[in-house]
């Protein structure tokens, strides 16, 4: 099903987000030299460090080159294998057959995994949890009452790095390892020895992720918007964050490559509401501990657990339907468990199976179709930028909207574009308009929008070297265009020297040398 129900993404393109930086225009995935396997493991990579991923797309490259056919095949392939691995975690961990087949069935088909799947730097998701998953199953087989065997034990840190080497998010998971040792080894009443053991034995977990994570930390972009720097308002926006993220599990939101960030109320009523958001799955944890029902303590506990980082750290990114991928697999047990627990009210006992299986084939239906229409979204930069306007007043909509309109030579409708998404202060919607107006040939609105794009750069405070040489080697373009050759030269030699390896900075400033 898996399968079934993503084969269509082997047909799409490459998309304007992220894809050339992780794979068209990488220059570190091209072969297995050691230089490059050295600077993937040794340098963060587009402000993360996440190697194990990069070398998925350098296997992909020596397969397939840069045809998408082949990156899209090892995504839905890592997706299937995703949802057999689910169904063998929650069978070893619940030990019910039948719920675990269901949970893995409407995790195979679940519509708010498409983003993963079907965009190809989103890659990590569905890699992590390749390594996320038997990493939790290999520690559930190392388990004992007093100790833990050390075979399986190790083998679930080595999946455990591999994972966070894949996405440093799923570094939270020795939280829920915490979970099951509390419920299912039954802590003795006094003495402190046995919480130094179980705390023990996840300090290898906690000192690889610690690493990675600190790395991350330092390299990954946070949010400068001024909800993050007021703890109520940002708090009150998570817990709105939450009741979006139930209703995308659900399938009842409308799914979007971009969510905006909704206005924040504070008024006692509005923010009561959005915070008790928050306190939803801690409150089923505690329920599921309280009348020991292990099915929704470990649900709700799975759900919390993977969606910490996306609650807590300052992302850029309001929602994402990516944060969901390994959190979804807790709800889609959840559902399993209601699935059968309403088949198991009906009467006479032998329409039960019956009553079950139909209600899985409603929900799996329902998922299933909802998630072959979302990715026809993502076949290509048009489609995906054309969806996501309807619905998002982002500028990274507009602005990349824009540039497939340049590439079709629509220059009227990019310029539409372009003014659109600088309503939002940014350097991107500036430097396209430049863009347009030097291919249009109106060099001195084009110096306005380039010097533009300039104050914007140095407002933001935070120095981009790859931007400002952009920037640079634009205005050296557009004043070569209005034949002041000598400003023009000086502004490709800056370009240069913040960013050598600036092909077209070289090749406009030999041009203009020889003149």
């Amino acid at each position: 099903m898996a399968l079934l129900v993503n084969f269509q993404t082997l047909r799409f393109a490459f998309v304007s987000w992220d894809d050339s930086t992780y794979v068209t225009q990488n220059p570190w995935i091209r072969d297995w030299s050691w230089e490059n396997l050295r600077h993937i493991f040794t340098k963060p990579y587009f402000v993360s460090y996440m190697p194990i991923q990069l070398v998925s797309y350098m296997l992909d490259h020596s397969l397939w080159g840069l045809k998408p056919f082949g990156y899209h095949l090892q995504q839905i392939l890592l997706h299937a294998l995703d949802s057999v691995l689910a169904f063998e975690l929650v069978r070893r961990l619940l030990g019910r057959f039948w719920l675990a087949f269901i949970a893995a069935l409407l995790f195979a088909v679940h519509p708010s995994h498409v983003e993963s799947v079907a965009w190809i730097s989103a890659r990590k998701d569905v890699l992590s949890a390749a390594f996320l998953f038997p990493s939790v199953i290999f520690y559930l087989l190392a388990r004992g009452d007093r100790s833990l065997r050390p075979g399986p034990y190790a083998a679930s840190i080595v999946f455990f790095t591999l994972a966070v080497l894949s996405k440093v998010n799923v570094v939270v998971m020795p939280l829920f390892l915490l979970l099951v040792d509390w419920t299912t080894l039954r802590p003795p009443r006094s003495g402190p020895r046995w919480w130094i053991q179980v705390l023990g034995t996840k300090v290898p977990y906690g000192a690889i992720g610690l690493g990675v994570m600190v790395v991350n930390w330092i390299v990954e972009v946070k949010t400068n918007k001024e909800y993050a720097h007021d703890p109520l308002r940002y708090l009150v926006l998570k817990g709105h964050a939450t009741w979006d993220y139930l209703g995308i599990l659900a399938g009842v939101h409308r799914q979007n490559p971009i969510y905006d960030t909704p206005p924040i109320h504070l008024d006692p009523a509005s923010a009561a509401v959005r915070l008790s958001g928050l306190l939803l799955l801690p409150a089923l944890v505690w329920w599921g501990l309280r009348v020991r029902h292990r099915v929704l303590a470990f649900g709700a506990g799975w759900m919390l657990v993977m969606l910490l980082p996306a609650m807590f750290f300052p992302v850029p990114t309001y929602v994402a339907d990516r944060y969901l991928y390994h959190a979804s697999l807790g709800f889609c047990w959840l559902l399993a468990a209601a699935i059968l627990g309403a088949g198991a009210r009906i009467r006479p006992p032998k329409l039960r199976l019956a009553a079950a299986a139909l209600l899985t084939a409603g929900v799996a239906s329902f998922f299933a179709v909802r998630t072959v229409r979302y990715n026809r979204v993502w076949a290509g930069s048009e489609s995906l930028w054309s969806y996501t306007i309807q619905a998002s007043r982002d500028f990274r909509a507009f602005n990349n909207l824009a540039r497939v309109r340049i590439e079709q030579n629509r220059w009227d409708d990019a310029e539409r574009l372009f003014k659109l998404g600088a309503r939002q202060v940014n350097v991107t919607s500036w430097e396209g308009l430049t863009v347009v107006y030097y291919k249009t040939g109106r060099y001195a609105e084009a110096l306005q929008a380039n010097d533009k794009s300039f104050a914007l750069h140095a407002q933001r405070g935070k120095e981009d070297r790859g931007e400002l040489a952009e920037l640079y080697y634009k205005r050296g373009s557009v004043l070569l265009g209005l034949n002041r050759t000598g400003e023009a030269i000086q502004d490709f030699e800056k370009a240069l020297q913040i960013n050598p390896g600036h092909t077209e900075a070289r090749k406009m400033m030999e041009a203009a040398r020889s003149r």
